[in-house]
């Protein structure tokens, strides 16, 4: 007897592991839109909240001058966490430099012009009747449009 397939979120909730992984994505969700309304629009987006597992609530951001703005925040940011009755105790601001990977350049696509694919002509003329002419014939043809 086969078993039919499950939703996603019935196994995740049934594993006791990813349901707590779950919950805590959660949780930071939660508490870093808290966060994010309390910051100016453009300080927003460069915080997220963790909360690692038996500590309190840590406030990342990527830089310096950020985190100070933050810590300057922290009382409204606390206040605002209470309204959404939110566990805001002990409230840490860490920064945690993110290093982007290197920027990857797309090659550009080799195109072939008529004078280029002439050597490619002469030899599938030159070559014996068989799959590989009759291949680069219709490569050729394909090709030099």
């Amino acid at each position: 007897m086969t078993r039919l397939p499950q939703p996603l979120s019935r196994v995740v909730s049934a594993d006791t592991a990813l349901a707590g992984w779950q919950q805590r994505l959660a949780r930071e969700t939660a508490l870093t839109a808290v966060v994010r309304r309390c910051l100016p629009r453009l300080l927003a987006d460069r915080v997220h909240v963790r909360t690692p597992p038996g500590a309190d609530p840590l406030i990342t951001t990527d830089a310096g001058a950020v985190a100070a703005i933050v810590r300057q925040r922290l009382p409204d940011i606390a206040a605002a966490l209470q309204r959404e009755g939110l566990n805001s105790s002990g409230l840490r601001v860490r920064v945690q430099v993110r290093i982007d990977p290197a920027i990857t350049i797309k090659p550009l696509k080799n195109q072939l012009d008529r004078e280029s694919l002439q050597p490619m002509g002469e030899l599938a003329r030159r070559l014996p009747h068989g799959p590989l002419r009759l291949a680069l014939e219709r490569f050729v043809r394909r090709v030099g449009r």
